[in-house]
């Protein structure tokens, strides 16, 4: 599965990686921010979008609506945002999940693995 993570912390950046590498995804892109994520995508295909809300520029939800304007391309939300209102905002404009980075390494690949296996091509 190749995977495009839409992140801007590189200790983020490094631990799901490391998850999604370690879960059997055979490409991770990783770009910290909305432009440099719609031209990757003009270039590349991706299976799985793993998008941060919190990103520099422009935030996430901003990419979120430019894919579901294009494509029902799986995009799930992984950030650190608990907020009760990003959660809403992320699903009515489309988000297929919405998960909460964990701080345990083990945590975040067994949450990484529930989100492959979920979003897989054909799954």
């Amino acid at each position: 599965m190749k995977v495009l993570l839409v992140e801007d912390n590189p200790d983020h950046v490094e631990l799901v990686r490391a998850a999604l590498e370690r879960v059997g995804a055979s490409e991770v892109h990783v770009v910290g921010d909305v432009p440099s994520a719609k031209e990757l995508m003009e270039k590349e295909s991706v299976d799985l979008i793993l998008l941060d809300l919190k990103l520099p520029k422009t935030d996430g939800f901003s990419l979120l609506s430019w894919v579901r304007g294009r494509s029902g391309l799986p995009v799930v939300v992984l950030t650190t945002s608990v907020h009760p209102q990003d959660m809403k905002v992320a699903y009515e404009q489309g988000a297929t999940g919405y998960v909460v980075k964990p701080t345990r390494f083990e945590e975040l690949v067994r949450t990484m693995d529930q989100v492959m296996r979920l979003w897989s091509p054909g799954g």
